[in-house]
This record gives structure tokens, C-alpha cells and sequence, in this order.
């Protein structure tokens, strides 16, 4: 008979896979708000170059400016969408049932993963550009980047400031508000320089 300070063992791993998959559900959601950003930044600059306001060299005529730059546009804005429309935060929220260190390695993974499979992604999608206007291909470039910088900055840099904004300023009701932006900011310096350093 468990003593009533033991959790079962079931019950533990239930709690820990549910802050595990919520956690994933957070950290795809910052990637994807992250490559979002990003790709509705690059359709804005091939609009801009397509009407000669910057000279970037991105299109060499205007149909190919439209085209590519719209619909870039259209995945930036759907990446977005997807990410406002999940669980981001939930993980957050629940904090107070886990401790500091079962979030930040749920953290760890979360990141990981995600990063690794915007990569895997941007790999997939690359094969299908290589006929298309020039836009596409730095549309990858920066879901790659995005995918590297999850697997790096954000695993070794972003979660452990995140661990330790907790630390020192845990007991402050405004911690849950600060904690996704610090996150996002830091992987999307990160992605972009890698974007930066790609072409």
C-alpha cells in the first residue's frame, strides 16, 4: 500500500507525459511562430524588391515577384495561424504540479524536437524549389534555419534562461507572461543568423 506522499508509478508517468506532450505542443507552436515571422518578412521583401523600393535581387520580373511573394505570404500567415491556434502556454500555466526541473527538460526535448523536424522539413520541401523562382528556396533556407536554431540556441541558450528567469523571479505572477516571448525572441535572433550566415 503507497504511503500518501508516493504517487504511483502510473499516475507519475501519466503527469510527466502529459507536461511532455503539451511542452512539445508549446515549443512547435514558438518554431512555428518563429518560421511565421520569418517567411512574412521575406514576402514582404520580395514585394519590395518586385516594385523596386529595395534592391535586394530577389526577382527578375514581375509575375515571379507576385507569385512567389504571395504565396510565401500565404505559409508565413498559415504557420501563424497554426501556432495562435495551439497550445501555447498550456505547459506554463500548469507549472505549479511540476517542478523547475521537469520543465526545463521537457523544455530541452520540446525544443529539440521541433527543431530537428522543421529541419527534416525544410530537407523534404527543398527537392520541390529547385525550378522555382529564387524566393522559394530562401523561403527553406529559412525554415532550416529555423529548424537549426531550435536544435541549438534554443536548446542550450533559450531553456536554460528560461530555467533561470524561474529561479530568480519564479514567485512573481508576471513570470507566466514573460517566460514564451524570452523564448521566441532567442530562437528567432538565433534563426536569424543562420538565415543571414545561408545567404
Amino acid at each position: 500500500m503507497n504511503s500518501p506522499t508516493e504517487v504511483p508509478a502510473g499516475s507519475q508517468l501519466r503527469r510527466l507525459l502529459g507536461l511532455g506532450v503539451h511542452t512539445l505542443g508549446t515549443s512547435f507552436d514558438v518554431g512555428l511562430l518563429v518560421v511565421g515571422t520569418a517567411l512574412v518578412g521575406l514576402a514582404a521583401a520580395v514585394l519590395l524588391d518586385g516594385f523596386d523600393v529595395v534592391e535586394i535581387g530577389l526577382t527578375e520580373s514581375t509575375g515571379s515577384m507576385l507569385g512567389s511573394g504571395l504565396v510565401i505570404a500565404v505559409f508565413g500567415a498559415f504557420a501563424l495561424g497554426v501556432a495562435a491556434e495551439g497550445p501555447i502556454g498550456y505547459s506554463t500555466r500548469r507549472r505549479g504540479t511540476f517542478t523547475d526541473i521537469e520543465v526545463a527538460v521537457a523544455g530541452a526535448l520540446g525544443a529539440l524536437l521541433t527543431g530537428l523536424a522543421l529541419f527534416l522539413i525544410a530537407g523534404f520541401v527543398r527537392q520541390f524549389v529547385d525550378e522555382l523562382p529564387q524566393p522559394f528556396d530562401f523561403g527553406v533556407t529559412v525554415i532550416r534555419s529555423a529548424g537549426r536554431a531550435g536544435m541549438t540556441f534554443a536548446l542550450f541558450l533559450g531553456v536554460p534562461a528560461l530555467w533561470g528567469v524561474r529561479e530568480l523571479w519564479g514567485h512573481n505572477s508576471w513570470i507566466e507572461e514573460i517566460e514564451l516571448p524570452i523564448f521566441y525572441a532567442i530562437w528567432a535572433t538565433a534563426a536569424a543568423f543562420f538565415i543571414a550566415g545561408a545567404i
